[in-house]
C-alpha cells in the first residue's frame, strides 16, 4: 500500500512540474511575389515594485514627526498607504503609561485634524508631489503624576488601489 502511495506521488508531482514553452521564431519565406511581408517581435520589460516608507523612532508629546514615502513604484492606478493601524492599547487608545501604572491621553493630529486609530495618514502614487505627512502629538492640558511615560503607535504600510483611502 504504501509504495502503491509513494508511485501515485511520485506520478502527481512529475504532473505538476511546470515546463517553460518558448514561442517559435517567427519565419518569412520569400515566394516571389513583390508584395511586402511582415513579421511581429513582442517586446517586454518588467519593472518590480518597490517603494520606501521612513517612520521615525522616537517622538515626545508635544512634538511632530514627518512620515516619507520615497521612490515608489508601484501598479498603474494603486497608492502606498500608510495607516496609523494600533497602539500599545489593547484598547488602542492614545495612552501612555509609567513602570507604576500612572496613565497620561495625548492626541495624534495631522494638521488641524484629530487622527483616529484606522485612518490613512499618507497615499502616495507614484510621481506625487504629496510624499510626506507631518504628525502632532499633542501633550495632555494636565497631569497628575510624574515619570516616564511610554507607549506605541504602530503603523501599517500596504499598497492599495489609488483612492481607498
Amino acid at each position: 500500500m504504501k509504495k502503491l502511495l509513494a508511485l501515485i506521488l511520485a506520478i502527481t508531482m512529475m504532473a505538476a512540474m511546470s515546463v517553460t514553452a518558448f514561442a517559435a521564431d517567427n519565419t518569412v519565406n520569400y515566394n516571389g511575389s513583390e508584395n511586402p511581408q511582415t513579421s511581429g517581435l513582442n517586446v517586454t520589460y518588467n519593472v518590480t515594485p518597490t517603494f520606501s516608507v521612513t517612520i521615525p523612532a522616537n517622538v515626545a508629546l508635544g512634538n511632530s514627526v514627518t512620515v516619507s514615502a520615497a521612490d515608489v513604484v508601484v501598479e498603474y492606478g494603486k497608492a502606498v498607504n500608510v495607516t496609523l493601524s494600533g497602539t500599545s492599547e489593547t484598547d488602542n487608545s492614545f495612552m501612555l503609561r509609567t513602570e507604576q501604572g500612572a496613565e497620561l491621553s495625548y492626541t495624534v493630529k495631522k494638521g488641524e485634524a484629530v487622527v483616529n486609530v484606522g485612518d490613512t495618514i499618507l497615499s502616495v502614487i507614484p510621481g506625487s508631489d504629496e510624499t510626506s505627512a507631518e504628525l502632532t502629538f499633542v501633550e495632555p492640558a494636565s497631569y497628575t503624576y510624574a515619570g516616564l511615560y511610554e507607549g506605541t503607535v504602530t503603523f501599517t504600510i500596504a499598497v492599495d488601489a489609488a483612492g481607498n483611502n
